[in-house]
């Protein structure tokens, strides 16, 4: 019981997209950034254009190392070692798009992962008490995941709830807390597969590195996300905002003496592009924050500026 309250005033404290990873690259290339597929298949060919040779084919959701490069010949991506060649392959620009950033380090295992198709139900999932993110790739639109409690003092959930009528693919983050349960997972409103990952933000590891956010560091992504680590010093810090949606909501998720707030909250039926800034306080000593965005579809960009 003890340790049930301790977990829960944790809690408290961390509620009273920034660590940003670079894409993985084995070859600690700078010059290579990863791709989504986003067509059904595509062919990857030798040289740039149709009527060279077909040396393999990819599928919806397959990721790809690309040089980030101005292409030699447009409408051409060089694919940096396909399938692990030592030579360079083309793939045609309109079948891939550039992945979202990922906002915790590769090496950081989930503590589960689940997959299925359409409306599906998990086995039981036992999750220790702690404070989690739950990163979820779906091939569809839209996308619904409840929590249903099986055993413990937790709360049926709702995690996500997401539509976007302009993409096949969506690739959202979220937070999600235990006090220490055991839960189905439910998914609704899809038809395609997806996974969910979920990992401990609470990680000593992951906080121990998290980002120190410096005047004029940015931040940036896409949709709902939920964001790693960041450290931001104590003073008067202004936040601006970027969005290409008409809608954002932004949360601070902190650890330490800083106020958990909403630091953004904009709908404009008649914008295409939000731009926006506020005034955010940090106590003394600084914090560890994490970013939570939602109700966005777009784009975002936050830059930080230490008033004082």
């Amino acid at each position: 019981m003890k340790f049930s309250v301790w977990v829960l005033t944790f809690v408290c404290l961390l509620f009273t997209t920034i660590f940003v990873f670079a894409q993985d690259n084995p070859q600690d290339q700078t010059n290579v950034v990863e791709y989504i597929v986003t067509a059904d298949s595509g062919n990857v060919r030798s040289e740039p254009g149709t009527n060279s040779q077909i040396v393999g084919t990819v599928s919806n959701g397959e990721s790809l190392l690309i040089y980030d490069e101005v292409p030699e010949t447009s409408g051409w991506l060089r694919i940096y070692r396909f399938g692990g060649a030592d030579i360079d392959a083309y793939i045609a620009d309109f079948l891939v798009e550039r992945a979202p950033m990922r906002f915790y380090p590769a090496s950081q295992e989930p503590i589960a992962t689940i997959s299925g198709r359409g409306r599906d139900i998990s086995d039981v999932v036992e999750i220790p008490a702690g404070a989690y993110r739950i990163d979820a790739v779906v091939s569809d639109n839209a996308f619904i995941l409840q929590t249903i409690v099986v055993e413990g003092e937790c709360n049926d959930t709702t995690v996500f709830n997401e539509l976007d009528f302009n993409v096949n693919r969506l690739e959202i983050s979220g937070l999600f807390v235990s006090s220490g349960c055991s839960f189905i997972f439910e998914s609704d409103n899809t038809d395609g597969n997806w996974e969910i990952a979920i990992r401990d933000i609470l990680d000593l590891s992951v906080l121990n590195d998290a980002l120190e956010l410096e005047d004029g560091s940015t931040i940036s992504g896409k949709g709902r996300a939920l964001t790693m680590a960041t450290s931001i010093g104590e003073g008067i810090w202004e936040i601006s905002a970027t969005v290409q949606d008409r809608a954002f909501i932004l949360w601070a998720r902190p650890i330490g003496d800083c106020e958990e707030e909403a630091v953004f909250n904009e709908l404009d039926f008649d914008a295409n592009t939000l731009e926006m800034s506020t005034v955010y306080r940090v106590g003394d000593g600084g914090c560890i924050v994490f970013w939570e965005t939602s109700n966005v579809e777009g784009e975002w960009e936050l830059q930080f500026e230490n008033i004082r």
